[in-house]
């Protein structure tokens, strides 16, 4: 059986050797089938483009005012020309540096390939061509069928004849001809890397970020863990620091706030089940009593959906009600107007009630402008839309635009937060949570200044005291009276209870008859002796007299959705079918959100009995210190206080892999290295597997026991041979950059982006062995296993092997070039996630509004080592087989024009390694030209004359001096190049300092606020006088000197004096003292605040109208993520809250279910909040329409703008 088996996948390999002598007729067929193929896909794009724009053009309103492009011009041509003419500049502001050196990367490799395809073509193809074997050499020589040439061979190095082996010393030029010019290529790509990254980076709208000053230390050691270390190390760099986070292990409260988040969604989609199955079950019953008055099904469904759709739309529009709001920060006025004890500042003007949803999403039914015109004018099944609800429904996925064109104030139902008192603070819950204020004791959190902190001034822990909810509730809590106080259920009861349930009058008699018994079960808000936290909720909830719910007017219990507990009881089991304790889902779900959210709430206001890290955040004052402070060595022991990194976007940080040491790190990359190299060699097994199974005729006759094939009727054959291969290849591609994404955060990975770096070299390593050599090499695996570790053998190996493979890769690029490129820009993975995932999966407001806004990612790490990997193969043929030249300019020409349209219009790019995956994909480069070279060392070694002789000895040895002197040049280009490819120069502070004034004074002057000169301190003020005056004594001592000293080195000595005197008042030691105003007082009052540079955006943004007209806002109209438009005291609070663990910065999630004119969500909501005020639930802006799908108008409650923000 091993046998067998060994054959089976010995017969699996080697796919490029049988396209050997392909003739130009196969060829040209293939070649056909491609063009149709591309031509159908960009014809379908053509015909989409303007009547989906969700699709194909979301970029111009899903996204905030700074990433946002124009509409690409209608018609069948207009649109091509913003592709080209968009500059570079431009390019980088919207999309990011990553994006543009994508695009100039594969610009870079049409650079390369287009010149050497006008020299190399006209030398070698001739060459190869006349006077060649053909056909009929075998008949001159009688050797046999070895020196048969036919099809495209004949254009490749096999077809030179013995008599004119002369011909390769051209080879041999032509090869070094590339080298050279491929070299040079890279230093000079290099060069204009280093230039535009040290540009962008010192830009004054980078500067102001976060990332750009602030470096993360890793491995520090017990000894320097302080704020007070930290502060006297890194101090001596210009500038001084400005803030200082530890990090704490916040492992434990992660995992409640995943297991949180995914238990709320689940309590919403079973709430919004029940209340759809309750709304389905009235419509049956009016059917069924509409029939019994003589009135047609159709009659009545007409009239029951028009009414339905009318009430949704007013359900939808208007303010629903709401339970539980903790009133936590969503937007930027909330988060800034603060003062620095936390509490909220209301500026003029402005609502007490917070603005529970993000105004102007109306843009979103741009999702598909004309969706409904597709399927009449393209597919031609869709039924004719029925009514404005349907209509607005098939275009945008459940969004309705809102009644006005600005979005009113929101009307509220009664809230246990709303009140006539002084505006809640944003930061803290409301009175009716339990969950703290800052200004009820949370100074464990604060540090000396009123600022939130994680980051201890000792390395001892002071014992935490007694938790806050201790002295506001009162020990005999579980013993007083059921009578409620006058704010404490605000919401009414539905207006018309069900038969059984109490009325008001009714509750309230009963309420008062429990006055003074005790209850059985625990009340929300006690606490229980050995338990850390109080309840949370009241336990005896289904016993007391609330009535019967609603929702049992419809359906029955049965009826509702039920899910499994893991098995065994431990949560971070599975859950499976059949096994497991079944629970209802909206019971259970209720009970342990409201548990999380209390106990979520509780550690995050006492941050300090967590552990500590082994890690800070450190940020300076300025760039250059920051930068200064990575390549310094920090400790005197090796791997002490290293990795040291920059540029680290907050919200990328991966805060599971922030305390590992670094021998564990050593141990992880060694384990995953391990691993990888086994995939990457064993992946072929999995692969070849997938190729049988196109062959079943082959594995019935090599195994016996598969004879049953044969009785399989054709058709099933067929379809099992041309449908599961490639379905089963799709499969195991889609999983590998999972799996190799897995592996690189198991390696200690501090970030995303440098999961990406990683990702970019073990998938280039992958595809590289699994796509050429695996392909191309040989027939089989056990051929590459035998001589991979014979380095000798290698030359020779590829020699034999390579030529025989040219064809198959030209055919391999034409399909990628024509029939992938099509197939992005005609975005197949968009319209299958839009029209036939979205309808099956979307069952909430909340998935919906997910779908619409969430725009594809772009995940560069396996994104890069595709374009490599057939760069490299185009590298390494275009000697041997200089035909593939053609098909590189054309794959790579169409790329860049397809992925140069998606990256203005299509993706969305979040994070940024800036640009450090070009000079990455440049150095994978050099492995084409390696087994290039070795590839012709091993060619002119085995070139024989007319006599058997070895003819190009010569040539060969030149290569191998080639060899050598190329890794040479890798060498010494990685010398030069790689310490400005991460860091900054000393030498562009100065000139960055400058331009930050420049933008400082042309921001003031676009606001209209006063030049800088007038408001300037007093400190400020001294400090221009004293240089001045140091100025007039250093132009009198030079008048001086020159009248006394002639010699030049005491001139020398007196430019040294000089330097000393202007030292003191450089722009670092300026800022040497400065700390971050968010642990200080408040910033002063004629520093211009948000709220007026607002208000004068927006007035300027009126003025100019909005350019979508009656069709709304686009979604992020409204919301400011401008860096430049905050003060530097604003972005330091941003600042602030941006680098703590995420953990420590969730929110409490809302239930956001569907309103529906039955009364079923209301009272849902009524009943949570009795049972619990740690459950967020709220119905605003969202409802049922008349075939039951649900409907919004507003963002969800929880949506917040502060995380658009790029710090």
């Amino acid at each position: 059986m091993a046998t067998d088996l060994g054959q089976a996948l010995e017969h699996a390999g080697g796919n490029g050797q049988r396209s050997e002598g392909v003739n130009i007729q196969t060829f040209l067929a293939s070649l056909a089938t491609a063009v149709i193929v591309f031509a159908v896909e960009f014809l379908l794009f053509l015909l989409l483009k303007g009547k989906l724009t969700r699709i194909y053009q979301p970029r111009t309103y899903l996204v905030p005012d700074r990433e946002r492009t124009k509409p690409s011009p209608p018609g069948l041509i207009s649109w091509i020309g913003p592709v080209f003419r968009t500059s570079s500049s431009e390019f980088i502001q919207k999309c990011g540096l990553d994006a543009y050196f994508f695009l100039r990367y594969l610009r870079m490799l049409l650079k390369i390939f287009l010149p050497l395809g006008c020299i190399v073509l006209p030398v070698l193809l001739p060459l190869n061509k006349v006077d060649g074997k053909d056909r009929n050499f075998k008949n001159a020589t009688g050797t046999g069928d070895t020196w048969n040439v036919t099809g495209l061979d004949q254009l490749a190095w096999g077809n030179v004849a013995p008599e004119h082996v002369q011909r390769y010393w051209a080879h041999l030029i032509m090869a070094v001809i590339v080298i050279v010019y491929v070299c040079a290529i890279f230093f000079d790509e290099l060069k204009g890397y280093i230039r535009l990254r040290q540009a962008y980076l010192t830009s004054p709208q980078h500067r102001l970020r976060a990332s750009a000053t602030t470096v993360l230390v890793t491995a520090i050691p017990d000894s320097w863990l302080s704020v007070e270390a930290l502060e006297s190390l890194y101090d001596v760099f210009p500038g001084g620091i400005r803030n200082i986070w530890i990090n704490r292990n916040f492992d434990d409260l992660n995992e409640k706030v995943k297991q949180r988040d995914a238990l709320a969604l689940k309590l919403e989609s079973a709430e919004t089940d029940l209340i759809i199955r309750c709304k389905k079950a009235q419509l049956k019953q009016a059917k069924a009593a509409a029939k019994k008055t003589g009135l047609s099904a159709k009659e009545v469904e007409g009239k029951q959906k028009q009414a339905t759709d009318e009430q949704a739309l007013q359900l939808a529009a208007g303010g629903g009600i709401s339970s539980g709001d903790p009133h936590q920060a969503h937007t930027l006025n909330q988060i800034l107007h603060r003062d620095v004890h936390g509490k909220h500042r209301a500026e003029p003007g402005e609502p007490k009630r917070r603005k529970p949803f993000d105004p102007a999403v109306e843009a979103v039914g741009m999702v598909g402008q004309g969706v409904g015109k597709l399927g009449r004018s393209v597919l031609g099944t869709l039924k004719r839309v029925e009514g404005d609800v349907d209509g607005t429904l098939t275009r945008s996925g459940g969004y309705i635009p809102d009644a006005g064109t600005t979005a009113p104030l929101q009307h509220r139902a009664p809230n246990a937060d709303t009140n006539n008192a002084e505006p809640p603070d944003p930061w803290r819950p409301s009175n009716d949570s339990i969950t703290p204020s800052i200004e009820n004791g949370n100074a464990a959190s604060m540090n000396e200044n009123g600022a939130p902190s994680n980051a201890p001034r000792s390395r001892s822990n002071s014992k935490p005291r007694r938790p806050f909810w201790k002295s506001r509730v009162s020990s005999n809590y579980s013993k007083a009276s059921n009578r409620t106080e006058p704010d404490e259920f605000p919401l009414t009861a539905p207006e018309d209870p069900v038969e059984g349930e109490a009325s008001n009058e009714e509750r309230s008699h009963n309420d008062e008859k429990q006055k003074g018994k005790e209850l059985k079960g625990r009340r929300e808000g006690d606490e229980v002796e050995g338990e850390e936290y109080p309840v949370a909720y009241n336990e005896d909830f289904d016993s007391e007299d609330y009535g019967e719910p609603l929702w049992k007017k419809y359906i029955r219990e049965k009826d509702r959705d039920t899910m499994r507990l893991p098995i065994f009881g431990i949560s971070w089991m599975p859950s499976l079918w059949l096994i497991g304790k079944k629970v209802d889902t909206i019971d259970y779900c209720r009970k342990e959100v409201a548990r999380l959210n209390l106990e979520i709430e509780i550690d995050q206001q006492h941050p300090e009995k967590f552990p500590l890290m082994n890690s800070a955040f450190i940020q300076f004052n300025h760039q250059v210190a920051a930068h200064m402070a990575c390549q310094a060595v920090s400790h005197h022991l090796p791997k002490q206080m290293a990795p040291r990194i920059v540029e680290i976007s907050p919200d990328d940080v991966i805060w599971d892999n922030m305390s590992i040491k670094w021998w564990e790190r050593y141990l992880r990359t060694f384990g995953i290295l391990t691993i990888v190299c086994a995939m990457v060699v064993g992946w072929a097994f999995p692969v070849a597997f997938t190729g049988l199974l196109s062959q079943l005729s082959y594995l019935e006759n090599a195994f016996t026991w598969l004879s049953w094939i044969s009785k399989l009727p054709d058709w099933l054959i067929s379809a099992i041979q041309g449908i599961l291969p490639p379905l089963f290849l799709a499969i195991l591609m889609a999983l590998l950059p999972l799996i190799l994404r897995f592996l690189c955060r198991a390696q200690g990975l501090h970030t995303g982006m440098a999961i990406e770096l990683t990702v970019q070299n073990y998938f280039f390593a992958f595809l590289f062995v699994q796509l050429f050599l695996v392909v191309a090499i040989s027939s089989s695996f056990s051929t590459i296993i035998d001589n991979v570790t014979n380095v000798t053998s290698w030359p020779e190996l590829l020699a034999q092997n390579i030529p025989s493979s040219s064809n198959y890769f030209f055919s391999y690029m034409i399909l990628q070039a024509l029939s992938v490129s099509a197939g992005a820009l005609v975005q197949i993975v968009g319209l299958f996630s839009w029209f036939i995932l979205a309808p099956l999966l979307d069952n909430t407001a909340r998935k919906k509004w997910g779908r619409t806004t969430n725009l594809n990612q772009m995940q560069w790490g396996t994104f890069f080592p595709v374009y490599t990997t057939l760069a490299s193969i185009g590298l390494i043929y275009c000697v041997i087989s200089p035909l593939i030249l053609v098909f590189n300019i054309i794959t790579f020409g169409l790329f860049w024009f397809v992925y140069r349209y998606n990256t203005l219009y299509v993706t969305k790019f979040r994070f940024d390694t800036g640009g450090l995956l070009f000079p990455r994909a440049i150095n994978q480069l050099f492995t084409g030209l390696y087994v290039m070279e070795l590839s012709l060392i091993g060619l002119f070694f085995l070139v024989r004359d007319v006599d058997g002789n070895v003819a190009c000895e010569g040539q060969a040895i030149c290569m191998i001096v080639v060899l050598i002197l190329t890794i040479g040049y890798q060498i010494l280009l990685n010398e030069a190049f790689s310490p400005l490819i991460r860091y900054l120069p000393i030498t562009l502070e100065d000139d960055a300092v400058r331009r930050d004034e420049e933008f400082s004074r042309a921001q003031r002057a676009r606001l209209g606020f006063p030049e800088e000169d007038q408001t300037d301190t007093i400190e400020h003020q001294l400090a221009e006088r004293e240089h001045q005056e140091h100025e007039a004594d250093r132009r009198a001592h030079e008048i001086e000197l020159k009248n006394i000293e002639a010699c030049s080195g005491r001139r020398a000595s007196t430019q040294t004096g000089t330097l000393q005197n202007s030292r003191h008042h450089s722009w670092a030691d300026r800022s040497s003292k400065t700390r971050s105003k968010y642990f200080g007082t408040p910033s002063s009052g004629s520093v211009p605040t948000l709220q007026r540079v607002r208000e004068k955006i927006a007035h300027d943004a009126e003025a100019q109208g909005s350019p979508t007209g009656n069709v709304g806002h686009a979604l992020f109209a409204g919301i400011h993520d401008e860096l430049e438009d905050l003060t530097p005291d604003e972005r330091d609070q941003l600042t602030q809250r941006a680098f703590q663990h995420d953990a420590l910065r969730a929110k409490r999630p809302v239930i956001w279910i569907p309103r529906d004119d039955l009364g079923v969500s209301d009272d849902e909501i009524y009943r949570t909040q009795r049972f619990s005020k740690h459950i967020w639930i709220s119905n605003e802006y969202q409802a049922l329409d008349g075939k039951c799908r649900t409907i919004f108008s507003r963002s969800p409650p929880d949506f917040s703008e502060v995380d658009l923000i790029q710090l």
